[in-house]
């Protein structure tokens, strides 16, 4: 199984493979930037070089870049659209450069209402596809809400009403975020509930579209609507749940990427991750 961690690319994207060997991750996730700034840095070759020497060096089968915190695709304001769009654009630039495996990121807010955020959601996702489906063909992957504050894209059922607007298909994929399902209401602890999940994902989106899940335990009980990831099996969601969800027999193929804390201070980050990850993995057994 392909199971790993967001990992840290500080001081390099080749540094986030270091650390992903170092634990024994065999996917992951990275920012390919700060995520906190609108600004977006251009990678240098050596370093795009380096990173791709220690990949091909390590076990790690797949990448997921993330967007930065500010991409709105949602929002009531034009501009805020407007900048989310070159940001995205610039990100997916880089995701391409590094031959991610797809780049990862939130439909956002809309302050005036849901349904105005689904459709300007599928406007600025198909401008998206427009201006980066030549240059930068990479998989376009939509993650689903926690639905605080008129977030969008918090529901099976409108995560569908998304993909029906979107037009260019074949750019785009899903990621469900097992924390965020949980605080949205979807139920996850039993294998019954892992089974309505998958069953109601294929119905309305189809199941082929499903390219990654994060996995994270939940820190707030089930609708509370409040995105705190939790260590696997110590929250709401529970051991129980995640051993439904990896064992589930159409997901086992997918990558599996924890979020969660580092369960520690920053000198036992490391150790911890690799303990959770053993974990994780027993789980899967």
């Amino acid at each position: 199984m392909l199971i790993g961690y967001h990992v840290s690319a500080a001081g390099g994207l080749h540094r986030a493979i270091a650390e992903a060997e170092t634990i024994g991750c065999n996917a992951i996730q990275i920012f390919v930037g700060s995520p906190q700034v609108w600004q977006t840095s251009v990678v240098d070759p050596s370093e795009i070089k380096k990173y791709q020497d220690a990949l091909a060096k390590s076990k790690v089968e797949k990448v997921l870049v993330h967007s930065a915190y500010l991409p709105n695709p949602a929002s009531h304001k034009d501009t805020l659209r407007r900048m989310s769009l070159k940001k995205m654009k610039e990100e997916i630039r880089t995701a391409h450069a590094i031959k991610a495996d797809g780049y990862n990121f939130h439909c956002g807010s809309n302050q005036n209402s849901n349904a105005e955020g689904v459709r300007l959601t599928t406007e600025t996702l198909n401008r998206l596809a427009e201006l980066s489906d030549e240059k930068y063909p990479i998989s376009l992957i939509i993650e689903n809400d926690a639905g605080a504050g008129h977030r969008i894209g918090d529901t099976i059922e409108e995560l569908a009403q998304i993909w029906q607007g979107i037009k260019n298909k074949k750019r785009f994929g899903f990621c469900l975020d097992t924390c965020h399902l949980f605080v949205s209401g979807i139920d996850l602890r039993t294998k019954k509930d892992i089974d309505a999940l998958v069953s109601k994902f294929d119905k309305l989106i189809g199941l082929k579209h499903l390219k990654f899940i994060h996995i994270n335990d939940a820190i707030f009980e089930l609708g509370s609507k409040k995105d705190r990831h939790e260590l696997i099996g110590r929250g709401h969601i529970g051991a129980a749940g995640f051993k439904a969800l990896l064992h589930h027999p159409k997901l086992r193929q997918l990558p599996f990427i924890m979020e969660t804390p580092y369960g520690g201070d920053s000198k036992g980050a490391i150790p911890a991750r690799i303990k959770e990850l053993k974990y994780v993995k027993t789980l899967a057994q």
